[in-house]
């Protein structure tokens, strides 16, 4: 490191404090209350929309796992009413395994859900349309929040590591609960 790596850096530090004092000015963030208020507001904002495309994100692959149960279902049951009335079980069975696995694993995964009256393929691919434009909204929301909580974020930083260097040396050497 030399001297002109420390002159290179405080140019970056001088239009990086630049910058931020624009963007503070430019948002009306000119009180250091402001802008911790905006930083809070803008990030719980931001977990807000994270957490409700997760939960989006989580209903769509229900509505997929339990769309593919109830075709399954329904292409087997008259393969599973056929193996309840045969005579020769091992044998239906042997023929028609795949066909009657199926049918349990959807049966099985019905129960688990507690379902006794299935909901038709048409009312969740309408559900999971619903539920893709919804996800579509919230990212684009999430994109230009993110951003936003980024830059302000940033302000914060770099505020807060102007207020630390403006701190006497003496401060800086005490502990915090003396300060």
């Amino acid at each position: 490191k030399g001297a002109g790596y420390e002159q290179w850096a405080k140019i970056f530090n001088l239009k990086q404090m630049a910058q931020t004092i624009n963007y503070l000015t430019e948002n009306k963030l000119l009180a250091y209350e402001d802008l911790e208020k905006k930083a809070k507001d803008i990030t719980d904002n931001f977990n807000q929309l994270s957490t409700e495309i997760k939960a989006t994100e989580k209903r769509m692959a229900e509505i997929a796992i339990l769309k593919t149960h109830i075709i399954n279902y329904a292409k087997t049951r008259n393969v599973y009413t056929s193996y309840r009335k045969t005579k020769k079980k091992k044998k239906f069975y042997e023929d028609h395994t795949t066909d009657l696995l199926l049918h349990k694993a959807a049966k099985t995964a019905f129960n688990e859900l507690g379902m006794k009256n299935l909901p038709t393929v048409k009312t969740l691919q309408s559900e999971y349309a619903d539920l893709i434009t919804q996800k579509k909204k919230a990212y684009g929301l999430y994109r230009t929040t993110k951003k936003e909580m980024q830059e302000v974020l940033t302000a914060k930083a770099n505020i807060d590591r102007l207020l630390q260097s403006e701190t006497p040396d003496k401060e800086k050497e005490k502990p915090l609960e003396q300060r």
